[in-house]
């Protein structure tokens, strides 16, 4: 759900691509529009097209709403298993496009804030394992579980498209309470493994499953989806973007040769703390300083008339050559391949 603003000055929750697949299933359940948005301002025309947008109390509202209709604990997981991965927008498309599951995980949650805030998810590892955690962002107590089940299951849905396989036992979901069904529902609906009265909400992969390539991998549609979430998410409160995307700033604004210490000093912390936390969501300063460039190549690719020798020397590589090889790693085709094609479509 992108992040606009609503009339009254809070920022949007939920976008109707989003609350769409929730309001056909409550139908076919009986449950209508007007019964949801009882409790709250919301007009029952603002649920129904595109281009919706509802905040935070008013989706808390809905949802709670939602919940005692149904008398249904799990919702949350229905209403995810009902969104495709398209649901997701740029986002999305990011994802369809990256080289292996890890990559498109990583860019799920990097760009997530462009989509939602209405949780902290992290990427971390723990006991040699890759874990995706989900965290309360905001003061919805009440709600949090349902927001909670409709995340992992988006995760799930993604690395199931992505990989294309059945990940069976090599993935789990770890729950904070107690079953209030049999364990088995849980498994039929998740289609893996379920662990309960955990400490946090995570998905938990085997590690090995993060370097599964992905059968739609595009260098270039990815590096056009990824533009076009790096604008949302610099609509987005500095406070809320995660550590890789405030490195992001720093390269972007002070240059891409800043070093593992500058950005440390800059942030406040270690050299020794940055690197832990960077490995913990799964990336690196050169992956960050690797991607900046790309950007800034692309940019001047399409952008300008300049030579490739002297984009090379913008980036700060002293031979063409290696940025000639480093380019076609990143997106898959030569610098003069990439401008070629950026001009033959505009």
């Amino acid at each position: 759900m992108q992040s606009h603003t609503t009339a009254d000055g809070a920022s949007a929750a939920i976008s109707h691509e989003y609350l769409s697949p929730l309001l056909e299933f409550l139908a076919q359940q009986g449950i209508s529009s007007a019964q949801l948005v009882q409790g709250t301002d919301v007009p029952i025309r603002a649920l129904a097209g595109p281009g919706a947008q509802i905040n935070a109390a008013q989706y808390d509202q809905i949802i709670r709403n939602a919940l005692t209709l149904t008398a249904d604990p799990l919702l949350g997981f229905e209403h995810g298993r009902r969104m495709s991965i398209a649901t997701h927008g740029f986002l999305g498309f990011a994802v369809m496009a990256s080289d292996s599951l890890g990559h498109g995980l990583s860019l799920a949650i990097r760009y997530a804030a462009t989509r939602t805030r209405l949780a902290d998810i992290r990427f971390t590892h723990d006991n040699g394992k890759a874990v995706i955690q989900v965290l309360r962002q905001r003061a919805m107590p009440e709600t949090f579980p349902y927001i909670a089940h409709n995340i992992l299951v988006t995760f799930l849905t993604i690395a199931r498209f992505l990989t294309r396989e059945e990940l069976s036992d090599d993935v789990s979901v770890h729950l904070r309470e107690a079953p209030q069904q049999p364990v088995l529902y849980y498994e039929n609906i998740l289609g893996c493994p379920v662990e309960f009265n955990k400490e946090h909400y995570q998905l938990v992969l085997a590690p090995e499953l993060l370097c599964i390539p992905v059968s739609t991998a595009n260098g270039v549609a990815r590096l056009i989806a990824e533009q076009e979430c790096e604008r949302l998410l610099a609509a987005v409160e500095p406070e809320s973007l995660d550590l890789a995307s405030r490195i992001r700033g720093l390269l972007e604004l002070h240059g891409h040769s800043l070093s593992l210490n500058d950005i440390a000093n800059r942030l406040g912390m270690s050299a020794r703390t940055l690197n832990r936390q960077l490995s913990q969501l799964n990336t690196s300063l050169r992956q960050l300083t690797d991607e900046v460039r790309k950007e800034h190549a692309c940019h001047l690719l399409s952008a300008t008339n300049l030579k490739i020798e002297e984009i090379a020397q913008e980036l700060s590589y002293t031979d063409t050559s290696n940025f000639v090889r480093a380019f076609k790693r990143w997106v898959g085709v030569t610098p003069l391949g990439f401008r070629k094609m950026t001009k033959s479509v505009a």
